[in-house]
């Protein structure tokens, strides 16, 4: 099981809270701020910590230790100058990571210039996933690398089930690289070579986006 990490998650609006509740679940420390007292006492029974604290104070942050969070993600994309504050602030107290909610492309180039070590602006991500699950039907999920490479995870089809994976990637096992099998709770990586598919099982392929395109078309 991987280490427990601590997270400070500063903003507890719908962003917010859902990852922060989410860290929580998956086993880890979170401390929760919000200048609204109402979102911090409804997430005082879920989360580790939840207090009333204005981020934009550098002395505040400080206060509360921003600097010895594995990740600071700042959750309030909607109010520009708040999100670019924190973020500046949590940068000069030496923050080992800063995550930020961005609202437009602009306000993600800010961030950026400040020293955010990520940058995300959910609508946009959540749309783009949601499109590509509606034309590949068979993606589960997926994450962009840069440089045109992708990490995707495909639902095998039923009538795949006792297929041997290479055979499933045909023309494209060059191309692709196949990371894992998830199969049920399992997470089969090695050895792979061989393997017979079962229906149900999920697929972490690596690769560029046009091949990934092609052999989600045949699943």
């Amino acid at each position: 099981m991987a280490a427990k990490k601590q997270f400070m998650v500063i903003g507890l609006g719908s962003f917010g809270a859902t990852v922060a509740g989410e860290l929580v679940r998956l086993g880890h420390a979170v401390l929760g701020i919000d200048t609204d007292r109402r979102p911090v006492d409804a997430l005082a029974d879920v989360l580790t910590h939840a207090v009333v604290a204005d981020g934009t104070d550098e002395k505040v942050l400080q206060e509360l230790g921003a600097d010895s969070f594995d990740t600071c993600v700042v959750a309030i994309g909607g109010n520009i100058e708040a999100s670019s504050l924190v973020t500046l602030h949590l940068k000069a107290l030496g923050a080992k990571k800063v995550w930020a909610q961005a609202a437009t492309a602009a306000h993600k180039t800010i961030l950026t210039k400040i020293g955010a070590d990520r940058v995300l602006i959910p609508e946009i991500e959540v749309g783009i996933n949601i499109a590509q699950s509606l034309i590949y039907q068979g993606i589960m999920d997926y994450m962009a690398l840069g440089d045109d490479s992708f990490v995707v995870e495909y639902r095998v089809a039923e009538r795949f089930d006792t297929v041997a994976i290479e055979d499933l990637l045909g023309a494209h096992a060059d191309a692709v690289r196949l990371l894992a099998v998830k199969r049920g709770r399992d997470f089969l990586d090695q050895p792979l070579a061989g393997l017979a598919l079962v229906k149900g099982d999920r697929l972490v392929l690596l690769g560029p986006r046009e091949a990934l395109e092609a052999v989600a078309a045949h699943l």
